[in-house]
This record gives C-alpha cells, structure tokens and sequence, in this order.
C-alpha cells in the first residue's frame, strides 16, 4: 500500500478527534493571544496518542510545539503550522477552528505511520502559531529565527468562495496616532481650547489625497478609536488607527514613512501633540514558491479537488508572509461547502458548526498530509523547492 493511501485510512480513524477540536473552539471561540483553553484542547489530543508537547513555545504563552515525526538524519525538517485565534463578537468567522483541526488530524496521522513502522526520512514538527488576527505571533518566531530551522511550512485555511494551491498576502503595517489638545467649552469659550480630534481629521484628509499618488497595490484603512465626547467640548484626545498595505514590503516601507510625516504634519497644523505607536507586528508580503504550490496543485488534482490555479488574487495580509522568508511556506484555501460566504461574517462562524464542516476537515488534512508525503517519497522535490527559496532571497 502507498504512503498516501495509509494516510488516508488512518486519517479517517482519527477524524473524530479533530471534529472534536473544532467544535469545542467554535462554541468557545478566544481572541488572539488568549486562547489558553484553546491550546489545551488541541494539546490534550496531541498528547492522548503519545505525542509530546512543549506548551509556551518562543516564550509565548499560547504558543505550542510538538514532533509529529522524529528521525536520524534528516533529509527535511517539515512544518504543520496551526492556528486557532478568532475573531472579536464573530467567533471564528475566519474559521481557525477548523483550520487548526486539520493540521492536528494531519500531524496525528503521520506520527502514527511512524508509530506502526514506517520508514520516514525527514523531521516533521506541528507548530500552534497563536493571534494570526492581532499582532502576529508568527513573526515573533521569526524574530527569534525559528523557522530557518525549516525547509518547508505548511498550513490550510479556510475560503468562502474558491479553492487554491496558495495565498498572496499584502505587507501590512499598523499604527496608533494619539493626538492632545486643550479642552473647552465649544460655545461659552471654544478659542481657550485645542481640538485634538481636528488633527484626526487632517489626518485623514492628507491621506486621501495621498492615496491618488499611490500605486494600484496599496491598501490604506483608518478607524477612528476616539473622536471626542459631545458636541459642546472641544476634545483634548483623539486617537486614530491606520493600516496600510502594499504587495512589496520595501514599497510598503516608503509608505509607512509618509504616514507618519502626515501624523506629525497634521499635529503642527492644528497646534496639538501626537504620540505614534507601531501597533502589532509588521507582516510581510508571501514569498511566492512556485514549485511547491506546482506540487500542492497536483495534491489538490489526484483528490478530485475542483480548485484554480496558482495563487489567490490579492486579499488581506497574515504573519506566514513573514514565515515566507524564512523558509519555503505554504497557504492553501478549502472552499467551505454550500453557498459562497464571506469570510470574517457570522455566516463563516456558523459554517463551523454544520456538518459538512467534518469533510472539509478531513480534506484539509489530506492536503498536508499528502504533501508532505510527496517530499518523503521523493527528496529532489524539495531540493527543488528550497533551491527555488534560497534564490528568491
């Protein structure tokens, strides 16, 4: 019997398991960086089929890491990330749960292969990667280097309209623009006061009309955090956030630095004081490996997979851009079953907990599983694909 069909066979006697995981994070979702149940769910099946896990992994505290396989030698070293954050009043409306129950049903399956003989020739870890929705905690790993400890990172995510081999991701930076003023009283004395929420708003204006002089790629979002309190107080605080994304990080970084000239502009213009945070982690733009997602593509073919091919078209950003650059790193989207959803609604949450959500699992899964398969059966596969990584730097 091949190694992929061994996979499947045992990967459907661990499903339920995994369909466990997904339903307990769906009814108890938990934000980014407070998954602590969450990591002690997946940690408990981890460990219940004898694999060992290091809780608090890089010194984050709901980050984890265990050996799915473990070998003289190696030939790889191989990654399963695995996330499992959601979303504020949407849950896991980006679908984490069941996200993160494929890559635990994808690591259990291999580490019992090895278990029950079979002879692997490359390293293969599960890695928990906690608040992909926040800050980012992938990239405090890559602070830390983990991941060019790796030939190859792999995870699947979930899709509300289509199905491909791999991601493209935006570099994203964020900030938080705090701007004071002086208070008063709008009416009885309004030129006693400094109107903090008028260097927002100049803030704003400026990059609208920077956004005409931006290439096509940028994205710039702005949320109002504070805005003042009444109409009759001059408000002496007003607070701004800003996220602005490029499909190039050194682009992106040109951008960052007009914005925050407009921040300091905005506050001589209007005679307040700002004070401007880095919120998060910069996540950078996916590194595109052509020849894994080739072979994703072929994973994807000989499951009967409806799938397009090649990268998706630009969406949002996430910290496996980061990972990209580390190590050749992966991003497949699994359509979810039924109508199309938008992903981060209330539809997407409510997807987690039907039933068809149990085959989806098991087919995220397969596509780890059967990739990472494919470079134990055939090494000069990802010789291909790590020379492809170490040129693209």
């Amino acid at each position: 019997m091949s190694l992929i069909n061994t996979f499947s066979d045992l990967c459907k006697s661990f499903a339920p398991d995994a369909f466990a995981i997904n339903y307990t994070l769906a009814k108890n979702p938990e934000l980014s960086s407070h998954e602590f149940e969450s990591v002690k769910t997946i940690g408990a099946v981890l460990e219940k089929h004898g694999m060992d896990v290091t809780y608090e992994f890089c010194n984050l505290p709901t980050a984890f890491k265990a050996s799915a396989v473990k070998v003289d030698n190696p030939k790889g070293r191989l990654a399963i990330l695995c996330e499992y954050d959601a979303l504020p009043e949407v849950g896991h409306a980006c679908g984490h749960s069941a996200s993160g129950s494929m890559s635990v049903l994808a690591a259990l399956t291999l580490h019992k292969m090895q278990q029950d003989g079979v002879a692997f020739n490359m390293d293969i870890d599960i890695i928990g990667t906690p608040d992909e929705e926040a800050t980012g905690c992938k990239v405090d790993m890559c602070n830390a280097g983990v991941f060019k400890d790796y030939d190859f990172a792999i995870m699947v995510h979930l899709d509300g309209e289509e199905t491909r081999p791999n991601s493209q991701f935006l570099a994203l930076d964020c900030f938080r623009a705090r701007y004071h003023g002086k208070p008063a009283h709008a009416a009885g004395e309004p030129w006693n006061g400094i109107n903090a929420v008028n260097g927002v708003q100049l803030a704003i204006h400026a990059m609208d009309m920077m956004r005409q002089q931006v290439r096509p790629e940028s994205r710039i979002g702005t949320w109002i955090i504070a805005g003042g309190t009444a109409s009759n107080v001059i408000p002496d605080f007003g607070e701004l956030e800003v996220t602005v994304r490029h499909t190039e990080r050194e682009y992106l970084n040109g951008l960052s630095e007009q914005i925050k000239n407009i921040f300091e502009g905005a506050a001589l213009c209007t005679s307040t004081t700002v004070d401007v945070e880095f919120y998060g982690n910069p996540y950078d733009d996916m590194n595109q490996n052509h020849r894994g997602t080739a072979l994703i593509e072929d994973v994807m073919s000989d499951m009967g997979i409806d799938f397009k091919p090649g990268p998706a078209d630009i969406g949002g950003s996430s910290d496996i851009g980061n990972v990209s650059y580390q190590c050749a790193a992966f991003h497949p989207k699994l359509r979810l079953a039924g109508e199309d959803k938008v992903c981060h609604s209330k539809e997407f949450a409510a997807a987690m907990l039907e039933s068809t959500i149990e085959q989806t699992i098991v087919d995220g899964a397969n596509i780890i599983g059967r990739t990472l398969l494919r470079l134990v059966e055939n090494p000069a596969v990802l010789e291909e694909i790590v020379a492809e990584f170490n040129a693209s730097k």
